[in-house]
């Protein structure tokens, strides 16, 4: 990769990406645990929601390393394409973050939960990587 402001934007993404990919693999949330009840946690790919983020990380990846697969300039490698992607995992995220509010289970103190906690710092260096990409763009 070059030394571009897009290439560094590039980069960003995937270290973003590849957080919200390993934050997807940890436990969300945990309840009781305590010498009276027994203790129920989960993962964050179990649900739903965070299959969003999952995908959307994922699919960024692909779109990262596309340029570099193809000879020709793909129609696809677009700024708008890494803010969709964006837009899909924070709404994946914000719906998880009602869920676990709802059901009571938000993960405070934070190592009741690291993934939740892994994955909002995921998604905002992922959101700081679509912001070089698009600014990278609107400098030419």
């Amino acid at each position: 990769m070059s030394s571009s402001p897009e290439a560094r934007g590039r980069l960003v993404v995937v270290l973003g990406a590849i957080t919200l990919i390993g934050a997807c693999f940890l436990q969300w949330w945990q309840q009781g645990g305590g010498s009276v009840l027994p203790e129920l946690k989960d993962i964050g790919i179990s649900d739903g929601r965070v299959l969003l983020i999952f995908l959307a990380a994922t699919a960024s990846l692909f779109l990262v390393t596309l340029p570099m697969a193809s000879e020709a300039p793909v129609a696809i490698d677009h700024p708008l394409s890494y803010v969709l992607l964006l837009l899909i995992a924070a709404i994946g995220f914000v719906l998880r973050l009602i869920d676990l509010i709802q059901h009571e289970v938000l993960p405070i103190p934070p190592l009741r939960g690291p993934g939740f906690w892994v994955a909002l710092v995921g998604l905002l260096i992922f959101a700081r990587g679509v912001f070089e990409v698009v600014d990278s763009r609107r400098a030419y």
